[in-house]
This record gives structure tokens, sequence and C-alpha cells, in this order.
């Protein structure tokens, strides 16, 4: 008997429950074309197998694990992440409408007794109109797909204070991934046959009978025939740095390191109370940090009118003094206070080009910082003119001439063919050369200098050296107050208007730049400069872990070190210092990382990275430099259409694909949850995915090439994405 066509997705996060419902919407879809039914005794269209194979928990992954603390939570707000496609969005299967995070954790208080007598949860009028506004198509999803019972009163006190605008836990992210993958199961066509395998992917080479055999870690195999990684972050070989701490740290058994990772597998138990401990990265995974070793201790914030950030820390005793380092030096800006979902930047100026037909590869340092820069000052104007007439002069119409006149010689400059030695050093001049020009292009128009955008500022937050310690200290928490109060201002903040403007940005920018879009000087110097600086203005924390920082500063738990500290190991132990602080230096016994490595297929310690590599069926995306020479990045290099990997050789494979992080650095804007109403790039990338898979596998069982079949099905579903720009 013929084996069923057989599709295995190894990973099953986010990513891997979108391709699940996604392969069963096409399949759906598939079953009603005449011209795919099953004839002459084959399998219907719809029936095949599939094997989902998961290390950790299925549906939610590593990341968004259920049984994480409930202090960990989101930067990115509730009503903004869904796993379900809708109408207008330019996937090519079915579109399967469904409710957001916001809206289904709202259903569940509205379809969930409180107990077992009643049967219906009461809930305040506020949220009851919250939920009759709920659109009747994604309420039935959940009508006909029951939350888990319990779910409600697990999470009733979160539930009952969500809005649009909160910031979900992560465990109650991962109870909606669950239930998607469960529904999503649950939708498959009758003749698919699901298997899950808790266990970790460690290699796939070619089989028996043309099929892939999936090598499991506890030793037992998977066959199929169409195989995606959708794996999320790969483990990565140790840097020189690394080595080094290691190396050390084996003779020296009172220091200790807490190693690069996400926050939820780090293990911060030997963390002693009172301790100094020396932490690099402030951005999400110290926020994290933070929790973690505070209200995570036994600590907690108490409202109080009088202290900066209106909180008031009241430690438990258990708590470590935290000294805290990066690259730039201060925090990640908070997100603003919309009071809802933040608005859409019209961009101008970014807007204003057909993207779609400029030549590629594009200079961004010379075509699209200019004009990103330019929406972040008019935007910025045209906000402060609103809010407060007096502080701004003339019309937007006289600021919008002015900055397309600043610009213009930027747009205009040669770009650059054989970069020098010092090539970084003169990428951050002319970049900050084009923020100073329009700075003081609209300068005449902001006579207060407090008025103006300082978007330098953002670009090198520290710009001098500082004569003490406290005096940092006391700089940073004076930023970080300051942006607190931008942030309450929602919309009516002319700073948060320009810095939300150079954010949204990297939505056009990662668009346009997929596939080798950007050169590779540029996409090293001003598109990095972009990612860096929209990152901070853009995908900060919640406002409330700011606020809690500010407390925590003020209680002495933590102490900023300054940018660009060296950490080093001596008699002492740790030690950190800033070139911009003086008497910055600490010492402390232990050190927490409080990031992460980004994929780099180079640097990868995956073994089922590896063994593709090794076996000529992967290798790394390639961009074009100024001189035509290519250079390699960190992703898997991919066929677009299909996501099937390309060989080394330049050839396409018969039946692996990838999806996800592991392809970032060639696609863009991975890592982001789908957000509605934005055709998100995730749910676009498992559609296509998806169809792909099925063509593969079934192709593979009827006998015919599936690498020629699916690149051929491909070509007539699918248009190039924007930035294609294989070399």
């Amino acid at each position: 008997m013929t084996p069923l066509p057989t599709i295995a997705i190894i990973g099953v996060g986010p990513r891997g429950t979108s391709l699940v419902e996604r392969i069963g919407a096409h399949l759906h879809a598939a079953a009603s074309e005449p011209d795919t039914a099953g004839t002459d005794g084959a399998e219907p269209a719809r029936d095949l197998e599939l094997h989902l194979i998961e290390e950790t928990a299925f549906g939610a992954g590593r990341i968004w694990r259920t049984d994480q603390t409930r202090e960990l939570c989101m930067n990115t707000l509730a009503d903004a992440v869904t796993l379900f496609t809708e109408p207008g969005s330019s996937i090519t299967g079915p579109v399967r409408v469904g409710p957001t995070l916001y809206e289904w954790g709202l259903l569940a208080l509205a379809t969930q007794p409180t107990n077992e007598s009643a049967t219906r949860t009461t809930v305040s009028d506020a949220l009851a109109a919250a939920i009759d506004r709920i659109p009747a198509a994604h309420a039935a999803v959940v009508d006909a797909h029951p939350i888990r019972p319990g779910f409600a009163d697990a999470y009733r006190r979160e539930l009952e204070a969500f809005r649009p605008e909160s910031h979900p836990s992560r465990a109650l992210y991962g109870e909606y991934l669950e239930w998607c993958l469960e529904r999503a199961i649950a939708e498959l066509p009758d003749g698919v046959r699901v298997i899950r395998h808790r266990e970790r992917a460690v290699s796939v080479v070619q089989g028996d009978a043309g099929r892939q055999r999936i090598g499991l870690r506890d030793g037992g195999a998977v066959e199929a025939d169409a195989v995606v990684l959708a794996t999320g972050w790969l483990p990565t070989i140790e840097t020189a740095e690394e080595r080094e701490f290691a190396a050390v740290l084996a003779e020296r058994p009172e220091l200790s390191w807490v190693r690069p990772a996400s926050p939820v597998e780090q293990d911060l138990s030997g963390v002693s109370s009172g301790e100094h401990v020396i932490v690099r990265g402030m951005g999400m995974g110290f926020f994290d940090t933070m929790a973690l070793l505070t209200l995570g201790r036994g600590g907690e914030f108490v409202a109080d009118a009088r202290a900066r950030g209106g909180l008031r820390y009241e430690p438990s005793g258990r708590e470590p003094v935290l000294h805290v380092t990066s690259g730039r030096g201060v925090p990640f800006r908070a997100k603003t206070l919309y009071g809802s979902l933040p608005p859409r930047p019209e961009q101008r100026f970014l807007a204003g080009v057909d993207w779609a037909t400029a030549p590629r590869p594009i200079d961004f340092d010379r075509e699209f910082w200019p004009r990103i820069v330019a929406d972040a000052h008019f935007d910025h104007y045209r906000t402060l003119r609103r809010v407060r007439p007096d502080a701004a002069s003339g019309t937007a119409d006289d600021v919008e001439t002015v900055i397309a006149a600043a610009i213009q010689p930027h747009l205009a400059a040669a770009p650059v063919a054989n970069p020098a030695s010092d090539r970084d050093a003169a990428d951050a001049d002319a970049l900050e050369a084009v923020a100073q020009d329009v700075a003081d292009a609209v300068a005449p128009f902001i006579a207060d200098a407090a008025d103006r955008l300082d978007l330098l500022g953002e670009m090198r937050p520290v710009r001098h050296v500082f004569d003490s310690a406290e005096a940092f200290d006391a700089w940073v928490t004076g930023r970080v107050s300051h942006d607190l109060d931008e942030a309450a201002l929602g919309r009516d903040s002319a700073w948060k208007a320009g810095l939300w403007s150079v954010s949204s940005a990297r939505g056009v920018a990662n668009r346009v730049g997929s596939l080798g879009g950007f050169d590779a000087e540029s996409r090293a110097s001003g598109f990095a400069m972009l990612m860096a600086v929209g990152g901070m203005a853009g995908s900060g924390p919640p406002a409330f872990r700011n606020r809690q920082l500010l407390a925590l500063a003020e209680a002495g738990f933590v102490r900023f070190i300054g940018p660009r500290a060296r950490v080093a190991i001596s008699d002492a132990g740790f030690t950190a210092a800033s070139p911009c602080v003086t008497d910055s230096q600490v010492a402390a016994a232990t050190l927490i990382d409080s990031w992460m490595h980004f994929h780099r297929l180079a640097d990868s310690s995956d073994p089922l990275a590896l063994g593709l590599v090794e076996a000529g069926r992967a290798r790394p995306f390639r961009i074009s430099a100024r001189s035509g020479e290519p250079r390699e990045t960190g992703a898997f290099d991919i066929d677009s259409a299909t996501g099937l990997l390309v060989h080394a050789d330049g050839s396409l494979d018969n039946a692996v694909h990838v999806a996800g992080i592991p392809v970032d650095a060639a696609l863009h804007d991975t890592v982001i949850s789908p957000m509605p109403g934005t055709d998100p790039p995730m749910l676009r990338e498992t559609d296509r995915v998806a169809r792909s898979l099925i063509v593969v596998a079934r192709r593979a069982r009827s006998g015919l090439s599936p690498s020629r079949g699916a690149a051929a099905d491909s070509a007539a579903h699918h248009r190039p994405l924007e930035g294609a720009h294989r070399v």
C-alpha cells in the first residue's frame, strides 16, 4: 500500500501553529477543486499524514510556555496580536477569520462560568460592551472550539483588567497559541492523521524511496515527503569572549555567569540577596530580568504621588543590586500610552517613492535614511503645532519645503563604491550629518531648543564624558522620567510622534529590503541604525516597567554603568567600566547577560542546521556589495515563493523548507507577532510555505519530481517578493 503524502513540521510554536492552520485551509480548498480530487484509486486530495515535532509545549513553544511566571509580559498590545488571516490580505489560500488575543480573552470571560453552578460569567458593563463589539464571525470561532475549562478562572484577574492596549502576560499568549493549535488540528480534513513527537529533531537526511528521514534526539526517526523547519531561535557556537569566560570560570567556582538566553530559560536562582550583579543589555531581556529579581522575589511597587514616576519600591530583602550597561548605555523607551492601538504615521517622504520599481540593490543610507529623518521631523513639527501652536511657527507647507531642501544633497550624493578601512566611522558620520542638517532646517520654526526633536540623541545618546557615576545615574533617570511624561501625553506628544515615525519606518524598510533589497554596505550601516533606533523607540517595554525602573533606581537597586562598558574577569571578579563615565568601574561575582544571540547560520551549533550545510543542502543567503561582490548574511538561503532550501550549488531542495527567524536576515520582520490589519509577513509566509509543503508531499507520492513540481506550482500562484535581488 502506497504511504500517504507526509508532512513534518519541526518546531510547533506560533509559526508551526500557523502552518498547521494554513495547511488545513489549503487542503479544504484543494478538495473543492475538481482537478485535485483523488482519481484512479488515489487517496482524496485532503488525505495526508502530519507529524508535529516539538520538544517543549505544542503551540506555545519554548518562549511562550504557559507554566512561566505571570510577571513576564509581552511588549505587544493585546489587540495587536492575531494568528488568523483577514479579508483583503495578500495570501493565496483561503481566509479563515478568528479572534485577536484581546477578543479571545474577553470571549473566555463571556463563555466560561465562574463556578460549577453558574451558567455564564458576570462581567462589568464596560467589558460586556467590549464583548458585544467583537465581530460575530470571530466569536463564532470560539463557540465552535471552546476554550479549555478553567482558563478564565486561572487568568481572571488579568482578563478583567484587559484592554486593547494591555500588555498580556506571556503565559496568557501561550494559552492563546495552544488553543489556536488545537483548533487548527480540529479543523483539518477528516483524512489527515496527526502524530505528535515531543522531542528535538537533530537531523534531516535523504532516506529510502526519496523520503526524508528526520532523526530525533532520543534515537527515533520520522519519515516524511516534505519538511519545514519552524524552529525559532537556534543555538549558536560560543564567541571568543564566551570561551574565555567559560575557561576562567572552570577555575573560579565563586563566580557565576548567566549566559545569553531568553529570560524564561535563564536560571537566576543562584543570584544571592543583596549581592552586586553586573547586567549586560538594557532592552526587553533586561526588564524581564529586573522583574524576576524584584517582583519575582516578593518585592512590591506601591503607588506614591511624591515619587518620580509615581511608584515607590518596597523591598522583600531578597533583591540583588543591578549594575547595568549596554552599547548605548540607556534603557529602551517606554511604550506610548495612546489608550488604543498606535496611530499609523503618514510617512510622507518615505511613501512618496514607488519602491517596487526602484533598481536593486538600494543604497539605504542615501535613498532611505534621509526620508526617514525627514518624516520624523515633519511628524514632530505637525504634532507640536497642533498641540502647542505658540511653540511652533510657520506652516506645515513651509516646514515640508525646508526639510525637502535639507535632504536633497544627501539624496543626490554619490554612493561609495570602494569602502575604506574606516568605513563604519564614515557611515556613522554621514547618517548623523543627515539628522543634523534636517534639525538645523527645522530649528527656526521651533524657538525653544527643548521642544525640538533630538534624533541625534537617539542615535548616540551619550555624547560626552560624565564626571561621576552619580552624575550619569541622575542623567539616565532624568531621561527615563522625561520619556514617561511624554508617553503619558499619548497622541499629543510631539516627541513621541517623531520617534514613532522612525519606529514605523522599519515596516517599510523590512518589506523593501527583503531578499537583498539593500546593498551590503548600507545594510550594515543605515539599515542597522534604523533597527537599533526604531527598536529602542518603538519596541520597548510597557510604560509601567519604566516606572518600576525609576522606583528601583531611587531605592538603590539599579545603577547605570554607562555605554560600551567592557566586561572582564580579574582577581576582584567580573569587572565593568564605561569609557564615557569617570570612576564607573564596578566588580561583582555574578554577570547576567540579558540578551539573546540572533541566528547566524555560519555560527550555528544546532546539529540539524549543521547537517544540512555539511550535506550541501543549505547555504547562507547572500546579498550584493556595491562592487557586485556577494556577502553572506546569517539567514538560510531559500526560494522566496516556497521556502524551499537553496543548495550550495544553487539548486533547489526537493523537500526541506525553512520559515521564520532562521531566515530573518533574508526576509526580515520574522520576529514580530502578526498584527491585524497589516497583512502580516508571518501569515503570508506560512500561507505560501504551507501550500508548497502540500504540493511537494503529494508530488513525491505521485512519482513526480517534487522540486520541479513545487517550483512550477509556485510560479503560477505567487508574486516575487518586493525586495528580491539574488546574487
